[in-house]
């Protein structure tokens, strides 16, 4: 399940953003949902992403839920930083993607940022 983001391929970051700034961004964000605080994680959305895909800690949660058969938080395993577009908008933006060993999957975390570094899409799914 994907709120946002679609294909994952290495690109250029956006100009200005730092490729070690997004990877702690995006730790920060799994961190969060690993510690289930959804509420924290749906109010780190920029507004107009959040409104307009009304997106909400029991939206988060049922993001989480999806991956829930991988077994709890183990570490992370690797990182990837890319920069992709979007085709509607033309909006730049910076992609952090954390690969993550659970008990009983693996799990990949794909967390986007816009240049101000606010976040505009989360993807969670089991490897």
């Amino acid at each position: 399940p994907m709120l946002l983001l679609s294909s994952c391929k290495g690109n250029p970051l956006p100009e200005g953003m730092d490729e070690t700034q997004l990877l702690d961004a995006g730790r920060e964000i799994v961190a969060l949902l690993n510690d289930q605080d959804y509420e924290t994680v749906a109010s780190r959305f920029r507004e107009d992403v959040r409104q307009a895909n009304d997106i909400t800690a029991d939206v988060v949660k049922e993001l989480m839920d999806s991956v829930s058969a991988a077994g709890a938080y183990v570490r992370e395993t690797d990182t990837l930083a890319t920069g992709q577009t979007d085709e509607e908008s033309g909006e730049f933006y910076g992609v952090a993607v954390i690969y993550c060993k659970h008990q009983k999957k693996d799990v990949r975390y794909r967390i986007a940022f816009d240049t101000d570094m606010t976040m505009i899409g989360l993807g969670i799914e089991k490897q």
